[in-house]
């Protein structure tokens, strides 16, 4: 597989990760999203697919067609100066080293520069060494053969019995093969010349200059599986030939402009073939030179232009516009994406592909900081429909945008042709209302809270102004049947070590014995009942408590006779400590009058449709407040939360990581407020096996800001086919 100007800047651009806070984060496991990467292919997508090309040969199709299909516009034509030579470095890493021992392969080894020349016995090993004095040829006993002072020198191979000029490199040599040989094999053997040039005074490296047909013989069974139909191989023969071409003699005038690396840097080359035990296999083969012969010298030309034929093992069905995987290559006809539909006739083992990691994972192959974690990605498709930028971003606010390929290196993907599933989502819940509650306040509050704000589990009324109240004490919202307090909610209650409790509702909701039991979790709190007549005055009270631990000139207005509207306009409550009053749908209650009258707050947010509170209260409450009254309202109660959401946007909430409950009860939607108006993101409200327009709405205008969800409530409130559709919903 082919690598480029473009590979080498995919990997500079994976340095340049912006930087990020290093400060500390508390991780909570449960919270880092575990990603499922789905992907097809092996390699870069851009150019022929090696898979593909078999499978077009295994359909009857010519090697010409084969070509032109992947490289759209092209022709394949001949080049002028065949003579030239290429130059290959024989390093896997294209590194010097110290030393090379090598040896003729039956014929007399020269060894030259341009003013001296020695020859060595055949089938006789000698050491090449960089020294101040120059190179020196050894003997394996260390004794001095010859020293050459230019700065190259060439070790050239007689012509053996059997035709051929071959050189043997004793030291591994050429690309990593296996894992077993990481280095290359040793005692490889090179068609052609063995140039050694000096790298200062210590170390040599060595290249291989090889006549370019010669070349391509070591190529194209390295490339290809030399089992495969020729007419695959010859297409092999061709896109590598002019890979190199295009590289090493762009212009055609015989002349070397630039050498080559014998590993994917370039394309793999491997050799005539090398010792094992006595044995020599063969590392070319009949098939694949007989390949490279049929096509002597034919390029591929878009125009008189030679192309740069990228080329990779396979791509799962499509390959790539070359911008879409590379960014800062220029778009051309010829690296257009195609489809490539015989891969799986060619038995591809990549033909598809999954890994699974997690946040934490991902953002330590990313180079984050320890303990940051990617909380979501974002992908931006080219035209190919390969990704073309990837954003991750991470638990300390801070992103990383990538390239296609830049991603396959760093997460070590096998091609950049993958999706990201799983939209990272988190659940809170307990095993009933009472615990998922529990379980909301203790994430709002890890360690103590100054407050407790107790409502009823069991009907809404007077838990609707809770919130509000919960916000401007700066405490948790809990939950209770009215005749007994439960474990859970008693253990929560002595946990937080509150220093005031306030009990929502008379006795008619929170019983006597709840009371009691919550002095008892709580001993040195202050415990108050607040409760009036009925829901109206009940709220009216509790506003005038959270008005008196902190003003404000803003207040909601919602039905009492309905919960989901308040519901929505909770955790906005909770943060800004907005009082909620509550009104009839046809009147003002007396007590709501009253607190209004009292405290004219000059902005009135009514909450909820004519249906839930007619159009004339808007007038009623502007004359008794004297301020301005709008109403957030949508077309049944998932589009009335929606757009309450909306509107918080503009009071400070974001919608980075919105919080999702059942619209169909309660408790969940009203205990979520502390949680949400805490951090700062809106409640969204969910049907349980999917998702209301209203709210897939507002999903998808804010899809791309959107990092996380969080589902309130168990499986009995949103279930996994809502999860399902919430998936679906935010990778449309």
């Amino acid at each position: 597989m082919r690598r480029s100007k473009h590979i080498r800047l995919a990997l500079a651009l994976l340095l340049a990760i912006p930087p990020m806070s290093a400060s500390a984060v508390a991780l909570e496991p449960a919270a880092i999203p575990t990603f499922t990467i789905q992907g097809a292919g092996y390699g870069h997508g851009i150019g022929l697919s090696q898979y593909g090309s078999q499978g077009f040969a295994l359909n009857g199709y010519a090697y010409d067609r084969i070509v032109k299909h992947y490289y759209q516009g092209v022709s394949i034509a001949s080049v002028e100066a065949t003579g030239l030579e290429v130059r290959v470095n024989l390093d896997k890493s294209s590194a010097s080293r110290t030393s090379w021992t090598v040896r003729s392969v039956d014929a007399t080894l020269t060894v030259r520069d341009g003013a001296k020349s020695v020859g060595l016995p055949k089938n006789t090993y000698y050491t090449l060494k960089n020294t101040a004095a120059g190179v020196v040829v050894m003997k394996t006993d260390g004794s001095n053969v010859a020293t050459f002072t230019a700065g190259n020198v060439k070790a050239d191979p007689g012509v053996a019995p059997s035709g051929l000029k071959l050189v043997e490199i004793k030291d591994p040599s050429g690309p990593k093969l296996n894992d077993s040989y990481p280095n290359g094999y040793p005692y490889v053997r090179w068609r052609g010349v063995l140039d050694f040039s000096r790298d200062g005074t210590t170390k040599l490296y060595c290249y291989n200059i090889v006549p370019f047909e010669q070349y391509l013989y070591g190529v194209v069974p390295r490339e290809s599986p030399a089992s495969w139909k020729p007419e695959a191989l010859k297409a092999q023969a061709v896109v590598a030939r002019s890979y190199a071409k295009k590289k090493v003699d762009p212009d055609d005038d015989g002349t070397r402009d630039a050498n080559l690396a014998c590993t994917t840097a370039d394309q793999v080359y491997g050799g005539h073939s090398r010792l094992s035990s006595g044995s020599v296999v063969m590392h070319e083969a009949s098939s694949t030179n007989a390949a490279v012969d049929a096509t002597r010298y034919k390029v591929v030309k878009y125009g008189s232009t030679i192309v740069q034929t990228f080329f990779f093992s396979s791509s799962g069905g499509s390959t790539a516009n070359i911008e879409d995987v590379w960014p800062s290559a220029d778009p051309q006809p010829y690296y257009t994406g195609v489809d490539d539909p015989y891969e799986a006739v060619a038995g591809n083992p990549n033909q598809s592909w999954t890994v699974v990691m997690d946040g934490l994972t991902m953002a330590a192959k990313l180079g984050a900081p320890s303990s940051v974690y990617v909380t979501r990605v974002r992908i931006e498709r080219g035209v190919s429909g390969y990704p073309r930028w990837t954003t991750f971003y991470y638990s300390n606010g801070a992103q990383t945008t990538l390239g296609a390929d830049s991603v396959r290196i760093k997460l070590g993907l096998k091609s950049p042709n993958f999706s990201f599933l799983g939209f990272p989502m988190e659940r809170v819940a307990g095993s009933d209302r009472y615990a998922t509650a529990v379980a909301i306040s203790k994430r709002t509050f890890p360690a103590t809270s100054t407050a407790v704000v107790l409502a009823s589990g069991e009907q809404f009324a007077d838990a609707l102004a809770g919130s509000a109240l919960a916000g401007a004490a700066k405490g948790a919202l809990l939950l209770t049947p009215k005749a007994a307090l439960p474990d859970v909610v008693k253990a929560e209650v002595s946990r937080l070590k509150p220093s005031r409790v306030y009990v929502l509702g008379g006795e008619g909701a929170v019983s006597a014995e709840v009371v009691a039991a919550v002095r008892g979790a709580a001993p040195s709190a202050e415990v108050t009942r607040v409760a009036g007549a009925d829901r109206y005055e009940t709220a009216a009270k509790a506003a005038q408590v959270a008005r008196a631990l902190k003003p404000t000139a803003k207040a909601f207005v919602v039905s009492g006779e309905v919960w989901a509207d308040a519901a929505a306009v909770a955790p906005v409550a909770y943060r800004k400590g907005y009082p909620v009053l509550l009104v009839r749908r046809t009147a003002v209650p007396t007590a709501t009058a009253e607190f209004l009258a009292a405290a004219k707050p000059a902005d009135v947010r009514m909450a909820g449709g004519t249906g839930v509170v007619e159009a004339s209260l808007e007038a009623s409450v502007a004359a008794i407040t004297g301020g301005s009254v709008a109403r957030l309202a949508g077309a049944d109660r998932y589009a009335t939360a929606a757009a309450v959401a909306r509107w918080a946007l503009g009071e400070g909430f974001t919608m980075t990581e919105p919080y999702l409950a059942t619209g169909l009860a309660y408790p969940d939607a009203l205990a979520a407020s502390q949680l949400a108006g805490s951090r700062g993101f809106p409640l969204l409200l969910m049907r349980r096996d999917d998702v209301p327009d209203g709210t897939e709405a507002i999903l998808a205008e804010h899809r791309l800001a959107i990092a996380k969800l969080w589902l309130l409530g168990g499986f009995g409130a949103i279930s996994d086919a809502g999860t399902a559709a919430l998936e679906t919903a935010m990778r449309q």
